[in-house]
């Protein structure tokens, strides 16, 4: 379902925005820059903890061509600037921290680069307008579609059976279903309280602020003087 409804606001909106502006399309392709060059970090980082030649081979792989999607989106968006693109700063994660996360990172590669890759194809479709960059997103999505092979095969290799493989995938798509859950419910919850703060004004703003103009303009009393008598200043 979640799917399904971003490919439709990426296929409604996404037009729309490109063409009122040339500058926000190269924000978004900078930003998702940013985030391919991130990935390859994360590849490059789990390198590390593993020991097994192939499946360092394979994330070595991926992590050159996440390098060089994040050139090929930086390039795009260059071409459609009108001026200077400011910097998405990323809270990084590290996914991997020691060799047991390996597993889990693979699982979490493989669920992740399908979703990608969707997510790509659907902005292909939605800029066509913008020829260079439905060409970048094509052959991005491509790529991302064999790390996705990649790292299902590398986990089944990794697990010995693919019955373990899929428990951690689902694994993993339950961990992003409580994420966006978790993150819906902050956005939701902030608009039940900005809009509680509007009935609130609403019913009893006006009240307040007569009572507050008449307190202000008819004082009962007069302010205290400094240096005089408690009688003197009433």
């Amino acid at each position: 379902m979640a799917i399904l409804l971003r490919k439709l606001i990426t296929a409604v909106a996404l037009p729309i925005q490109w063409r009122r502006s040339r500058q926000h399309a190269a924000e978004t392709l900078k930003a998702f820059s940013e985030i391919e060059f991130d990935s390859a970090w994360q590849y490059l980082n789990a390198i590390q903890y593993v020991d097994q030649p192939e499946i360092q081979l394979m994330l070595f792989g991926n992590c050159l061509e996440e390098m060089e999607h994040s050139d090929k989106f930086l390039n795009a968006a260059h071409k459609l600037a009108s001026g200077r693109m400011g910097s998405h700063t990323l809270a990084r994660k590290e996914l991997v921290k020691n060799p047991n996360d390996v597993l889990y990172f693979l699982a979490f590669a493989h669920d992740s680069e399908r979703s990608i890759a969707t997510q790509f194809k659907g902005y292909a479709r939605a800029c066509g307008k913008f020829s260079d960059a439905a060409a970048v997103f094509n052959d991005i999505a491509i790529d991302e579609e064999k790390h996705e092979r990649e790292a299902r095969s590398s986990l089944v290799s990794a697990v010995g059976s693919e019955r373990t493989a899929r428990w951690l995938i689902f694994k993993v798509k339950l961990y992003k279903a409580y994420s966006g859950w978790m993150r819906f419910s902050k956005k939701l919850g902030d608009i039940i309280f900005a809009a509680w703060l509007g009935v609130i004004f609403l019913l009893f703003g006006s009240l307040l602020r007569n009572y507050c103009r008449r307190t202000l303009l008819n004082p009962s009393r007069q302010t205290p003087q400094l240096g005089g008598t408690k009688n003197e200043c009433y």
